[in-house]
């Protein structure tokens, strides 16, 4: 059975924290949907999304995520460029979060002001995300011509 390449494994590490990121969303949309539980551990969590939010982009950036889709497409450069300058700007948004939601003088407001803040921030974050999916489908899909 022949070994994974380096390529293969960083692809495999990007999906499944694709894959977590997705599952803390979810975990924390849930949370603040049902108010469940404690403020406290919702900021917990809210601070777990900034956290893995630096991993996942420092993941992107670091493995090359761009690097072999841009050797097939140099076009999308920019767009690439542009994607990757949203990452920094993201995770202080995320941060964000937990310290404006904090800020609120009652539970009630506490509850709907960081369930608003909360889905704006999954909003745009998903869209980002489709944004470099779209990136990549870009690069690795051909024109071949009339002569196809």
């Amino acid at each position: 059975m022949a070994s994974e390449s380096p390529e293969m494994k960083r692809h495999q590490k990007l999906l499944e924290d694709h894959q977590a990121l997705k599952d803390l969303l979810a975990r924390i949309e849930r949370a603040l949907h049902k108010r469940d539980l404690a403020v406290s551990e919702v900021g917990k969590l809210l601070g777990e999304l900034g956290y893995r939010l630096v991993k996942h982009f420092e993941l992107e950036e670091q493995g090359g995520y761009f690097a072999e889709a841009l050797l097939q497409a140099p076009r999308l450069v920019a767009r690439a460029n542009e994607l990757l300058a949203q990452h920094p700007k993201m995770c202080t948004r995320a941060n964000d979060l937990l310290q404006l939601a904090g800020a609120e003088e009652n539970a009630e407001a506490w509850w709907q002001k960081t369930q608003e803040r909360f889905l704006a921030f999954k909003e745009e974050l998903m869209m980002h995300e489709i944004k470099e999916d779209s990136l990549l489908q870009d690069a690795y899909q051909q024109d071949i011509g009339a002569n196809d």
